[in-house]
């Protein structure tokens, strides 16, 4: 009956909080795998060429001093040297001065050339040296730190969750009460711990109070209600019982005819309102019949109202009509409050009910009405009431929640819009309104 916090479309806010936690995770994870990825690129890429330039024009440096002074040889560097035809292992390489990638030793690595007096220099990186750096000293303590801050992180998370779970199984609570029975059972709340969460505590009790204040009313408009339709057939009942008496005394007049249909009306009108207010149609018993009959029925009562209006009422009627469940009252009332108010206020001349397979079109040519924000067609609905419209007794607020109590739909139209976007309706395009009624 009420959805109030949470739709289905939104999430609990545990379920949030834990989305973006892991989210958050899973960015910086990325951001470090991209962040290393690059200073490993450029250490390689950049500094170990500047290295390498730097370390051979040193090595040129030290044999111009000394020509017989030895190649670097570290963890990191080694080198080889020769005069004329190069080594076997390096005569497959196209060697170009400068440095360059070439596969050395079993692997492809990064190496410097060079070539001086007729002496041939190739120097050599262990590169793998380097990666192992970037790992030790890059890379494993940055995931350490952040293995440690996302560690608390999670602590606080779950305290989070735990300061505000309450709010959650509040929210949950409220919207699963069952309103047709919320009198006979305790509150829902009851049971609800706020682990010292004081705004969780006031909503608690606010909460509470609102469930008890809405029980005592229920309790009390079903209590009204039925003493309202207790006393509301009585005096019809009598009043039926002594028009019958009359016409077995005085006979079939059109008088006690016109009373005693009358009556009867009355009544299905105080079953109808009850069933409303009750927000079911248990007490009310459908009937199969034709929709069209009834829709005949209901004009033939309003063929004196529509005489002393100038105006004409058509049915068409759909061929391959089927018979269908119907509540006869609710029915009556759902039409003939539209009927009344296109008789009443139109100001045209005709009125066109068609009947369909799924839906029901009452079209009139009166002046028609400004629909909400200039739009050529509007859902009937407790939001959009405030049209300037004059209705017959509770009028379109009546159709309104009779259509949602029969899982019906209601539509307000302009009818040359309507008459442009359907072409299989056979009327003429006029100013007026065409008034949509959806049947399940």
């Amino acid at each position: 009956m009420l959805r109030l916090f949470r739709d289905k479309g939104e999430h609990p806010l545990g379920e949030v909080f834990n989305r973006y936690y892991w989210l958050q995770i899973g960015l910086i994870a990325l951001s470090v795998v991209i962040g290393i990825s690059c200073s490993a690129w450029v250490i390689k890429g950049t500094l170990l060429k500047t290295a390498l330039e730097q370390e051979m024009s040193h090595y040129w440096q030290r044999v111009a001093r000394d020509p017989l002074a030895p190649l670097p040889d570290t963890k990191n560097l080694y080198g080889y040297r020769w005069e004329g035809i190069a080594p076997v292992a390096f005569q497959s390489l196209d060697l170009q001065p400068g440095v360059h990638r070439y596969f050395i030793d079993g692997r492809e690595r990064m190496t410097g050339y060079g070539e001086n007096a007729g002496q041939k220099v190739l120097l050599v990186f262990g590169e793998s040296n380097v990666n192992k750096l970037v790992w030790l000293f890059g890379l494993a303590p940055l995931m350490l730190s952040l293995f440690v801050l996302y560690s608390l992180l999670w602590f606080w998370n779950r305290r989070a969750r735990r300061y505000f779970s309450p709010i959650n199984r509040l929210a949950n609570a409220l919207e699963k009460i069952d309103w047709e029975h919320a009198s006979n059972r305790a509150s829902p709340f009851r049971d609800i711990h706020t682990h010292s969460n004081l705004e969780a505590e006031y909503l608690k009790q606010a909460l509470e109070k609102y469930h008890q204040v809405l029980s005592e009313f229920i309790q009390r408009e079903r209590e009204f209600t039925g003493d309202v339709s207790h006393e509301l057939r009585t005096p019809l009942t009598i009043l039926k019982g002594n028009i019958q008496l009359c016409q077995a005394r005085y006979g079939q007049t059109k008088s006690f005819t016109r009373l005693h249909n009358t009556i009867e009306d009355m009544q299905l009108l105080v079953d109808t309102l009850l069933a409303i207010a009750r927000n079911t149609t248990n007490t009310l018993a459908p009937t199969t019949a034709l929709l069209s009959e009834q829709l005949q029925q209901l004009m033939d009562e309003l063929e004196q109202v529509s005489q002393n209006k100038g105006m004409h009422i058509t049915l068409h009627q759909d061929l391959d009509e089927a018979p269908r469940k119907l509540y006869s009252s609710m029915t009556k009332m759902v039409f003939g409050n539209i009927l009344r108010n296109a008789l009443n206020y139109s100001q045209g001349t005709e009125i066109d009910v068609i009947l369909q397979k799924n839906k029901v079109l009452i079209a009139d040519n009166g002046v028609g009405i400004a629909l909400a924000n200039d739009l050529k067609v509007q859902a009937l609905s407790d939001r959009n009431l405030q049209l300037e419209i004059k209705g017959h007794g509770i009028g379109l607020q009546l159709v309104q929640k009779l259509c949602k109590q029969l899982g019906w739909r209601v539509e307000l139209f302009d009818r040359q819009y309507y008459l442009s976007t359907h072409q299989d309706i056979d009327l003429t395009s006029e100013t007026g309104l065409i008034v949509v009624v959806y049947l399940n």
